[in-house]
């Protein structure tokens, strides 16, 4: 018998029937409208929505990392003993520069504020490492100046940080060569605040006293390098046969504790070996490191030629592809050992090695903590360098009180600081006083994707992040 639906029974038309067996039946309504709503189906439109959502997320994050407020991801950073210096790095960063860029132009701004130390003509020890691309390689050592290029009585030569510099620049540098001598001739040319550590060594070894703060300038400086914003750097290195001057090779690897320490220059080796010491089983507090690393150190006094001589600035630099710049340049003795060139600069011919040490450590997982240090000694590398890893960087490791140690064991302690806990350590020697000014350790620490910091207040500098 046939049943006539009356008009109560019929669904409204726009309604839809909620009954549990609708989106089951073949050709109900819901289903028919929906497909014509939603473009394909209920599932696959929330698994497009899912998918689209997901990708914004992972954009915005990839942004945040590279480009995003550098103060809450940190995208490159530099350390140096003077914060102008350390801000002109990483403004070369900011615009864009990699890890050499910033070096290049950090430590040309050094050669005009910290001229006790360092110069144009300076010897220098730099190690360079792509960590993200090349981890599983060791960091590629490069030396310039130094007893091998001295003496030299050719007058016209170019100085020697310059034109080491100018080389490494025109491989693996990317900013405008003139945008690298920018800050430097700025500095000379307005003027900068004299440091303490100037002012003292300026007294110590010129006679000339200058108070601290007072407005230096260098005009021939200036001038001389204005001059060389004309040239790219790949013309200067050629003009000047940089290629020559540089000395390269595989950084050295030493094993301390669960790191790999990776060390240049002449006292690097001496100091990783004594940071292996240090750190024997099981890991030591800082005191206990203290005192073992500082034992090694006498002892590599009394049985080589241990320490080497001279003084030095250092600087460290990671960029945000995870580039690597330790840098360690220096002289033979305070302001050089030979007369200003007509630029301005000052001439310095080493007859010994000088106490080059640049390091970097890294614990032996991939992603794990990696240390760039440009340390002013080898004694102030080992001895900062345990304090890092025995207490860590945000412990005020790197202020920690330390001893120079000097030929035949002697220990040298700082003026206005608390000596370390247990000297002396091995040797019945006497305890000096240490010249100053104190050698500083300027690091740079990455852990994943963080950046920390820290320029050691003996140098007087400041780190940068951006």
């Amino acid at each position: 018998m046939q049943v006539n639906r009356n008009a109560d029974s019929q669904t409204p038309p726009g309604v839809v029937e909620l009954r549990e067996d609708v989106p089951l039946k073949a050709g109900s309504s819901l289903g028919a409208d929906a497909g014509v709503r939603c473009c394909g189906g209920g599932p696959r439109f929330i698994l497009a929505c899912f998918a689209a959502l997901s990708a914004g997320i992972t954009l915005a994050l990839l942004t945040q990392i590279y480009y995003g407020d550098y103060e809450v991801v940190p995208h490159g950073s530099v350390s140096s003993s003077a914060a102008a210096c350390s801000r002109a790095g990483t403004d070369a960063l900011k615009a864009g520069g990699r890890a050499i860029d910033a070096a290049a132009t950090a430590a040309l701004c050094l050669a005009v504020l910290a001229p006790h130390r360092t110069s144009l003509d300076a010897s220098g020890s730099l190690l360079y490492w792509e960590y993200r691309t090349s981890h599983a390689q060791a960091p590629v050592l490069t030396e310039w100046g130094g007893p091998e290029q001295s003496p030299s009585n050719d007058t016209s030569r170019p100085p020697r940080l310059l034109a080491a510099l100018a080389s490494l620049h025109a491989k693996l540098g990317v900013l405008p060569w003139s945008r690298v001598l920018q800050p430097a001739i700025t500095l000379a040319r307005e003027g900068f605040p004299v440091s303490e550590g100037l002012s003292m060594s300026a007294a110590a070894n010129n006679g000339v006293s200058v108070a601290p703060d007072t407005i230096r300038k260098a005009p021939l400086l200036a001038d001389y390098l204005e001059k060389l914003q004309a040239n790219t750097s790949s013309e200067l290195a050629m003009s000047w046969d940089s290629d020559e001057l540089l000395r390269s090779s595989k950084a050295q690897q030493l094993a301390a504790g669960a790191y790999s320490v990776y060390v240049g220059g002449a006292g690097g080796v001496v100091a990783g070996t004594g940071l292996a010491v240090a750190l024997l089983p099981p890991t030591p507090d800082p005191d206990t490191g203290f005192q073992r690393v500082v034992s090694a150190l006498q002892q590599a006094s009394l049985h080589s030629e241990w320490p080497p001589t001279g003084i030095a600035t250092g600087l460290a630099v990671v960029d945000r592809l995870d580039t690597y710049v330790a840098l360690v340049t220096g002289l033979s003795r305070p302001f050089g050992s030979g007369p200003a060139a007509p630029g301005g600069w000052l001439y310095d011919e080493p007859k010994s090695q000088l106490d080059l040490a640049p390091a970097i450590i890294v614990d032996k997982h991939v992603c794990g903590t990696r240390y760039i240090i440009g340390a002013e000694s080898s004694s102030a590398l080992a001895q900062g360098a345990t304090s890092l890893l025995t207490a860590g960087i945000g412990a005020g490791a790197v202020e920690r009180a330390r001893v120079s140690v000097y030929a035949g064991g002697v220990l040298a302690i700082e003026a206005m600081r608390d000596p370390p806990t247990g000297l002396p350590v091995t040797l019945p020697v006497p305890l000096v006083n240490a010249t100053q000014p104190y050698p500083a350790v300027n690091v740079v620490m990455q852990k994943g994707d963080a950046l920390q910091s820290h320029a050691d207040s003996r140098g007087g500098g400041l780190a940068s992040r951006f």
